[in-house]
């Protein structure tokens, strides 16, 4: 393991990447899929569509089921988010981190 990636691990449990990274995506089957880093793990998470249903009254919305699709634990799972998604991230060294790992350099 090298000093930089050391660093970013640091940073991470730090909580200084704690938040969303990039944007989330909705399914054609109308789930949304985003990944967030919270207490520095990273996190997959997936929820389905909500629904609507008239009781009697007036409509009710239901949220979707939530589930985790993935977590990266340990050190190691760490780095490969960080290379696999780091660009999408806003800390210039993470940035940095991931674009020596992009196909084609």
């Amino acid at each position: 393991m090298t000093n930089e990636e050391r660093n970013l691990l640091k940073k991470m449990a730090s909580g200084a990447l704690d938040g969303f990274v990039g944007d989330d995506l909705t399914t054609s089957g109308g789930s949304t899929v985003w990944k967030v880093i919270k207490n520095g793990v990273p996190t997959m998470f997936k929820q389905g569509p909500g629904r609507r249903f008239f009781n009697g009254k007036e409509n009710e919305h239901i949220e979707g089921v939530l589930h985790t699709l993935q977590e990266w634990a340990t050190d190691d799972q760490k780095l490969e988010f960080l290379r696999k998604f780091g660009w999408l991230m806003k800390d210039e060294a993470v940035k940095a981190y991931s674009a020596k790992f992009k196909l084609g350099k």
